[in-house]
């Protein structure tokens, strides 16, 4: 008998390489999770819930986002969770693993759709921020752009920063090891503006908007 759920979703949506499945690809690779405990599940979480609610629209699916809990008390992060054993193991074709946070490895995605690939890993544990401070030659404000990836995963982030240095030809940095026991790969002001200027391409249609929104804000000041 065919299984009854009672929330559908385009179960086929991972099966075929397009911008927008590895977009969603991506983020989960940084805020996702998978189990096959008791049940099948695949995860994504995100303190965004109006960006969970747009992957839940392209994947067509019916379930509500809900607020995760903790110990039994509501959190500040937001669940969007598929119950489905073909959507597992489909993930699990495509690199997903379940406890992927520290020793996950770069996925083989066709160079064509690598940079919504990274664009939705940045959106999950990449990070771009406006930085103030007065320059001591001449006591002017300036105002810099910053962005970071963090991984548990030195190798990912290694692979990550191969592509990179290829396209958009960002310089060569060295990974560090945050107080955290994160890895993360930082890029000032000028390596930025190419990364995000890569990253949000003419037509992109996932993205989050409170990153890109630092990036024009940063465009806005200095035009």
């Amino acid at each position: 008998m065919p299984i009854t759920r009672k929330y559908s979703f385009n179960e086929n949506f991972f099966l075929k390489w397009s911008a927008e499945m590895t977009y969603i690809l991506g983020f989960w690779f940084a805020d996702g999770y998978m189990t096959s405990d008791k049940s099948y599940r695949v995860a994504f979480f995100s303190k965004d819930k109006s960006h969970l609610e747009n992957i839940a629209n392209t994947l067509s699916y019916t379930s509500p986002v809900n607020q995760f809990k903790r110990n039994g008390k509501l959190s500040s992060v937001y669940t969007l969770t598929f119950r489905s054993k073909n959507l597992f193991k489909i993930i699990e074709s495509l690199g997903g693993t379940s406890r992927k946070s520290l020793a996950m490895k770069f996925p083989k995605v066709p160079n064509n759709f690598l940079v919504d690939f990274i664009r939705g890993y940045f959106d999950g544990d990449g990070s771009v921020h406006l930085t103030k401070y007065l320059r001591t030659k001449d006591h002017k404000k300036q105002v810099d752009l910053r962005s970071t990836f963090t991984s548990g995963s030195q190798e990912f982030l290694f692979k990550l920063q191969d592509i990179l240095n290829k396209s958009p030809r960002l310089t060569y940095k060295k990974l560090y090891l945050s107080n955290k026991g994160h890895w993360r790969l930082g890029y000032g002001t000028k390596n930025t503006l190419k990364l995000l200027k890569f990253l949000y391409y003419p037509g992109c249609n996932l993205y989050l908007d409170r990153k890109f929104a630092v990036y024009q804000k940063y465009l806005l000041r200095n035009t």
